[in-house]
């Protein structure tokens, strides 16, 4: 029987002052998970994050403009903040409707005001994902039009534009203004650099609870979610940092936790397939395994002895011992995604072949030794290292493994003296386009991430890709993308080793899980339900 709320009440409720009985139920009832994640979490930040576990701490109390449509099993960006959009002026003039009630933690409403405020901050910070928008937008070209309209006008067509606004968080203008600090922004200071270092102004659905870098992320149930809640979705979270593969597997077999990441290796999911109460959850992934070679630094700017240390690698093994069945990688984009360019072959061994372009690099054995960074805690990696290794000493060349954090990976990334020269990485796509691994990657406004340890440049790629990034129609665009694959890989700036196949564990009262493909998205515990007998 439907009940009758009260005048006084109904204002409250729109008033956000009350919450709905569902709600009220919900959080009634702390339901609490506990996630494990083998690197610590680099950032929380909307305008800083780059990696997985950041973007995990990001999906969690933020909200994008716009949201890959997950219910749909689908990649394509879909209404999120932003309800509606029309594109006019030949692809170059966005207008975006902002949805109406939607608050901030603290009470506030998310206005279109707050949503042209994060996009200048990212391009005043020139961090995390700002670089998806150089040269297409500057402070001028972002403004509201109204408290629920914000237009975006473009220097030119940019094919990727509505996909990269899935990496678009909005932040509390307000909240960041008042606790600013004295910074190189003028008006703005530090643009709340330091305060959103440590502490959350968001709308997600969880806000920040407590957070020791090094261990533990927890987040506690935003009440006034827009999205409302229903029973026995997930009220609490702790997200801690586990860097042993066994502590891992032990933990979530015995119960102790109910999840735990997808950088474990296949024999450790084959495991726990066979254990009672867990569901591991095994998909082809759009996500590149791959050794980054710094192209900028000698002797890795030698060609002849990148293709030398391609030749060397035994892919076979990597794709079927290592990663159990992954495909060989053709390129940088991955198989699955739309726009990989079939034309490329995958790198292939040949020792002998190999030994012939170090001679022709006048590189005698025993002369060269490299370091190859890897994750802390990141068995896969430390296998492939090992494989490398044994590959390398075949040709006279000597690989030393070094496991390092992965904050300290990204951190040395950003600076070209600190930049390493063997590295290795996985990498999931960041926005649903072929862009994402080809200009996210080798195209030099990019430098300064993991993603480009590489630092690769080659003038006619950069010229295809930001041709590619300014054609509207589609076979067109993806033709260019399509020719950028095929002169990288000719450049050997990466060994592209695999298309791992995704997957994932969790306790099976854990529902919900769904992956799609995009960086961290199917960590969003908001979508997840606990469901114990």
């Amino acid at each position: 029987m439907q009940r009758l709320v009260s005048p006084v009440i109904a204002l409250l409720i729109l008033a956000g002052v009350v919450a709905l009985p569902a709600v009220a139920a919900a959080q009634a009832k702390d339901i609490a998970v506990t996630y494990l994640e083998g690197q610590a979490v680099t950032a929380i930040d909307p305008a800083k994050h780059t990696d997985e576990s950041a973007h995990h701490a990001v999906i969690n109390m933020y909200d994008p403009l716009l949201y890959p449509k997950i219910a749909e099993g689908s990649m394509e960006p879909g209404p999120h903040v932003a309800e509606s959009w029309r594109v006019t002026d030949g692809g170059k003039t966005y207008t975006f409707q902002i949805r109406k009630g939607i608050k901030f933690h603290d009470g506030t409403e998310l206005k279109a005001d707050d949503v042209v405020f994060s996009l200048h901050r990212m391009l005043a910070l020139k961090k995390g994902f700002a670089w998806l928008w150089n040269g297409v937008l500057t402070p001028e070209q972002v403004r509201a039009s109204g408290p629920s309209t914000v237009v975006f006008t473009l220097s030119q067509p940019y094919a990727p534009f509505l996909g990269t606004l899935t990496q678009l968080f909005i932040v509390n203008k307000a909240r960041v203004l008042a606790n600013k600090k004295a910074g190189p922004h003028g008006e703005f200071g530090d643009y709340g650099e330091a305060f959103l270092g440590e502490s959350v102004a968001g709308s997600g659905p969880y806000t920040l609870e407590s957070w020791d870098h090094a261990t533990t992320l927890a987040m506690k149930a935003f009440p006034g979610y827009w999205r409302g809640w229903k029973p026995n979705q997930i009220t609490r979270v702790t997200y801690r940092t586990v860097t042993e593969e066994a502590t891992m597997r032990t933990l979530l077999q015995s119960g102790q936790v109910d999840m735990i990441d997808q950088w474990r290796t296949p024999t450790t999911f084959e495991q726990l397939k066979k254990s009672p109460g867990i569901v591991v959850d095994e998909q082809p992934s759009a996500q590149l395994y791959h050794i980054e070679l710094n192209t900028q630094r000698a002797p890795l700017t030698d060609i002849r002895l990148r293709r030398a240390m391609a030749l060397a690698f035994d892919y076979k093994t990597a794709a079927e011992q290592i990663f159990k069945g992954a495909p060989v990688a053709r390129g940088p984009v991955p198989i699955r995604v739309y726009g990989h360019s079939e034309t490329v072959q995958a790198y292939a061994q040949d020792v002998e072949q190999a030994k012939r372009e170090l001679a022709a690099a006048g590189i005698k054995p025993g002369q060269l030794a490299f370091d190859y960074w890897f994750p802390t805690g990141n068995e896969p990696g430390r296998q492939v290292g090992l494989l490398f290794q044994s590959n390398l000493a075949a040709i006279g060349i000597k690989l030393n493994l070094k496991e390092t954090p992965w904050a300290q990976i990204v951190q040395a990334s950003a600076s070209a003296e600190t930049n390493p020269d063997v590295a290795s990485i996985f990498d999931t796509l960041k926005y649903p386009h072929p862009d994402s691994h080809t200009y996210g990657m080798y195209h030099p406004s990019a430098w300064g991430s993991f993603r480009t340890i590489s630092r690769y440049k080659n003038d006619e790629v950069t010229r295809i890709l930001e041709q590619a990034r300014a054609t509207v129609e589609r076979e067109p665009q993806l033709a260019l993308y399509k020719r950028a694959q095929d002169l990288v890989v000719k450049d050997y700036p990466s060994i592209f080793a695999a298309n791992p196949i995704h997957r994932i564990a969790f306790r099976d009262h854990v529902k919900g899980y769904r992956y799609v493909g995009l960086l961290g998205y199917d960590v969003a515990f908001y979508d997840f339900t606990i469901e114990k007998k």
